[in-house]
């Protein structure tokens, strides 16, 4: 493997573009759906114009801001390489709950109001595969699509899955995309799930970076991905964190991305390792979205460092899996 990462596009609370990564996030306090609990959030600004314009699109004004994420992210990606061959370029989207908002708006209508008056025009929002549709056609983008469900570490299929389409020559270049949108029950659903034991923020937005098998040198490139490390408990999720990391040299540097309860993985899998702290300015649960900023955040870090020329970016799933990819500069 050795693909070479073109470009990247970035949408998330502290603005846009790759920069807005490494700048501290301002949380806002936000209350769950009950009303019962409050807890902290990193939100995009859904007013900016970057997005508005969006909106102006016919295909997309009535689509779940998932998908105005998706479109700005990608738009910046490709902008950044114009000389790139919309018709032969391939996208594969993760997503972690998809577009969260019509789902939810869709089925209290169906419970609250009854089957007759849920709002056809809402269901086909609801569609985990709606946001990648939009996208497509509004870009133009030729090569083959696909979108893919998982927690962060469903990021690294992804990214498999343009490799895969890169070798067999089904595209030129591969648009890989990861996003999340917010909705208070998503705080309910957190809660529940033991999530916020530990401190820890959710947060939305979408990344993306633009794969090619082009030989320029001068570009950081995918070279390795592990993925397919179950577990099936938060004691197993260190040992296969461990077990993921060691398809990687003991030598090469690991970036610290674990937020919450998969701090204690980090430890055991980092043992003996050397760890790349301050990575990530603003931990949070951002399922696939997270996953790409970390990528863009280990491209800008070999880009920057005059001496590191590798580094390994794990992605640690919150449900049951956890993996890892790669990167290198030359």
């Amino acid at each position: 493997m050795n693909w070479r990462i073109v470009s990247s596009g970035v949408v998330c609370p502290g603005g846009m573009g790759s920069k807005a990564l490494h700048i501290p996030w301002r949380a806002s306090m936000t209350s769950n759906a009950a009303g019962t609990r409050e807890h902290e959030v990193f939100l995009v600004d859904r007013n900016a114009p970057e997005l508005q314009r969006w909106q102006k699109e016919p295909r997309l004004r009535r689509a779940s801001p998932i998908s105005l994420y998706l479109a700005e992210a990608a738009e910046q990606a490709l902008s950044a390489a114009p000389d790139v061959d919309r018709e032969k370029t391939g996208v594969v989207a993760a997503l972690f709950l998809g577009c969260l908002i019509y789902s939810i708006k869709f089925y209290r209508q169906l419970t609250t109001d009854g089957r007759r008056f849920a709002s056809p025009l809402l269901f086909p929002e609801t569609v985990f595969n709606s946001p990648l549709s939009h996208l497509v056609s509004v870009l133009g983008l030729g090569g083959p699509a696909y979108t893919q469900v998982g927690d962060t570490s469903g990021w690294a299929t992804a990214l498999r899955t343009a490799h895969c389409w890169l070798t067999k020559g089904r595209a030129d270049h591969v648009l890989v995309l990861g996003a999340e949108e917010f909705d208070p029950h998503e705080l309910d659903a957190f809660q529940a799930a033991g999530f916020f034991r530990r401190r820890l923020i959710a947060g939305e937005g979408a990344g993306a970076v633009l794969l090619s098998c082009g030989s320029d040198e001068s570009r950081v490139r995918l070279t390795e991905i592990a993925d397919g490390y179950s577990f099936e408990n938060r004691i197993e999720a260190g040992l296969s964190a461990r077990r993921c990391l060691e398809n990687f040299s003991p030598d090469c540097p690991v970036a610290q991305t674990a937020a919450g309860w998969t701090e204690n993985a980090a430890a055991v899998a980092f043992c003996g390792r050397s760890v790349v702290e301050n990575f990530s300015p603003n931990p949070c649960i951002a399922g696939t979205a997270a996953g790409a900023w970390h990528t863009i955040l280990g491209v800008d870090f070999l880009n920057e460092s005059a001496s590191r020329r590798e580094v390994v970016i794990p992605y640690f799933g919150y449900s049951r899996q956890t993996a890892a990819a790669r990167l290198t500069r030359s």
